[in-house]
């Protein structure tokens, strides 16, 4: 088989099953939403600096840990349509020395 088979072949999003986003395992997490949800971000290798979630929302809220400071702002996603793909980007500061994540959104797409 072919590398471009086999690339084709294997699933590049693993999903955040119970709102779990393993690092360890990927850097992209893809999953759909149908009611509440809680976020957490676990086993993160220390060279591990950005990974990025796409959620179908169907329905429902999401909740993400405390130490994610979302720019423009410091204001939590809002207005996140039902029926639309929402993508969010973290990426830990080199700066602050602490554990932290940076969040950012594009939503409604």
């Amino acid at each position: 088989m072919s590398s471009a088979a086999q690339l084709a072949q294997t699933t590049l999003a693993a999903p955040f099953t119970g709102g779990v986003c393993d690092l360890s395992k990927r850097t992209y997490f893809a999953d759909t939403v149908a009611g509440a949800i809680t976020f957490t971000f676990v086993n993160r290798p220390a060279d591990c600096m950005v990974f990025e979630v796409e959620v179908n929302l169907i329905s429902g809220t999401m909740t993400w840990p405390a130490n994610v400071r979302w720019v423009w702002g410091g204001a939590l996603p809002q207005n996140l349509q039902a029926g639309k793909i929402h993508l969010f980007q973290f990426r830990r500061p080199q700066s602050t020395g602490t554990d932290q994540w940076l969040g950012a959104y594009q939503g409604n797409y």
